[in-house]
């Protein structure tokens, strides 16, 4: 099985992912971790990874083909803004909360104030649109390529993981 697990910065996407792989016994691969790395290595912030993307379509490319590369081998759920348009996942889930929720959500992992949260999702979230649209013609807008769409805003991520392991299991009995 393959699960692509996409959706907006603070949605809950990660929360939600390590749970459903962990109950499906799938390998868990985030690429955001991989990017937050690479941004830690060469001693920059999300902001300014991102930007030097925006230049170097390098860092996003190398980071997209070791995502499908490793979908192609299966038993893995990957947690990633563009798996859902990458990888053919068995099933193919974006998540969504108002950006008050995501604000606070990003507030209280990074320890940043409401307002830095705000300012710090909205320039990630444009600089991903202009590198996604320029590099690959995505718009991630548009919903259409996912099985599942949920508000993280409305449910725990535990109802969440539960509703998801149902529609999953379907799958493994296939």
């Amino acid at each position: 099985m393959i699960v692509t697990v996409s959706g907006e910065i603070g949605a809950g996407k990660s929360t939600v992912a390590k749970a459903l792989a962990r109950s499906l016994g799938l390998r868990y691969l985030a690429t955001g971790e991989v990017f937050r790395e690479e941004a830690r290595r060469r001693g920059l912030s999300l902001a300014a990874m991102g930007r030097l993307a925006e230049q170097d379509q390098t860092i996003d490319r190398e980071i997209d083909r070791m995502q499908t590369d490793v979908a192609r081998a299966g038993g893995v759920l990957v947690d990633s803004r563009l798996s859902g348009w990458l990888i053919d996942g068995d099933l193919r889930i974006w998540f969504r909360a108002p950006l008050a929720v995501r604000a606070a959500r990003v507030a209280a992992r990074d320890g940043l104030s409401i307002e830095e949260a705000l300012s710090a999702l909205r320039g990630r979230e444009e600089s991903e649109r202009r590198r996604y649209q320029a590099f690959y013609q995505i718009d991630l807008t548009d919903l259409g390529r996912y099985h599942i769409v949920v508000d993280t805003g409305i449910w725990s991520a535990p109802e969440i993981v539960g509703a998801l392991l149902l529609l999953a299991r379907r799958f493994e009995r296939e």
